[in-house]
Order: structure tokens, then sequence, then C-alpha cells
């Protein structure tokens, strides 16, 4: 393949996980202002705490899972990324910005160690 051809592939490729990435967050978005507005409507129509309940935990669980997406999607990102390097194609598959170390999960994992 031609570098030519490598450099639109490359493209192609960081302009379809772009869209994809913008497209979790957006999903993530809405679902967050779904959920929230579940519990409002139920107060608003006087409804007992029951009602809605399995929507809300199952609509829950959907949000979740596009938060795993999400992550599966970052790492996907990072093999990409590494994959464009291995054959010498430099291209911007995202930000471009430093990026700090930080804990996911929220967690203090300043403890921990890498062992090789």
């Amino acid at each position: 393949m031609s570098y030519a051809n490598t450099q639109v592939a490359a493209e192609a490729v960081a302009q379809l996980l772009w869209q994809l990435e913008t497209q979790l967050d957006e999903a993530f978005a809405t679902g967050g202002e779904l959920l929230a507005a579940l519990p409002r409507a139920r107060a608003a129509a006087h409804l007992p705490a029951i009602a809605g309940q399995q929507a809300f935990e199952v609509l829950g669980q959907a949000i979740m899972a596009i938060g795993a997406a999400r992550g599966h999607t970052v790492a996907g990102h990072r093999v990409i990324e590494k994959l464009g390097r291995q054959i010498g194609f430099e291209t911007s598959f995202g930000d471009e910005q430093p990026k700090p170390d930080f804990a996911p999960t929220g967690a203090d994992v300043s403890h921990l160690r890498v062992a090789a």
C-alpha cells in the first residue's frame, strides 16, 4: 500500500473514531438526562415511588453499558494510535494535549506500582 493510500485510510479511520467517541458521549449525556427526568416526572404526576422503578433500573443498566462501550472505545483508540506509529504514520486520532495521570475510578492509587 502506498503512503498516499495509507494516509487516506488512516484519516478515514480517525474520522470514524472521532464520530464514534462523540456519539457515545452524546448517548451517555442524553441517557443521564433521561434518568434524571424519570423521578421528576414521577413526582410531578404524584405517583408512588415504585412507579417506573423497573424502567429506571433497566435504563440505568443501558447507561452503564454505554459507559463500558466508551471505555472500550478509548482503549481501542490507544491501540489504533500505536498501530499508526508502528506503520510509520502519524495522524491525529483525537486531542493532542498531554493527558494528566489520573485514577479513572476516582480511587487513590498513588500507593500502587507497576512491576515489569
